[in-house]
């Protein structure tokens, strides 16, 4: 049975820990990530600094640059 109680809030600060983190350990720069991207390595700076979020396509994008599932790019949002 499902539970009725309302869901957690995401820690959305959290993702530009999760962005950074993921993109060191593929071992990509950010000049790398912006071309798999399409993405302006700027956008990706702006991600890991904080200063923008980025929309949904972005995530899509950073995911399957980095070979991880959007879910594991960004779970730390959970905890």
């Amino acid at each position: 049975m499902r539970s009725t109680d309302p869901l957690p809030e995401p820690d959305l600060s959290s993702l530009r820990t999760a962005f950074d983190t993921a993109r060191i350990a593929s071992g990509l720069t950010y000049d790398e990530l912006a071309a798999r991207t399409g993405l302006a390595r700027r956008s990706l700076l702006d991600i890991a600094a904080g200063r923008n979020m980025g929309t949904l396509r972005t995530w899509i994008l950073i995911a399957r640059a980095l070979d991880v599932s959007l879910d594991e790019l960004t779970a730390g949002v959970w905890e």
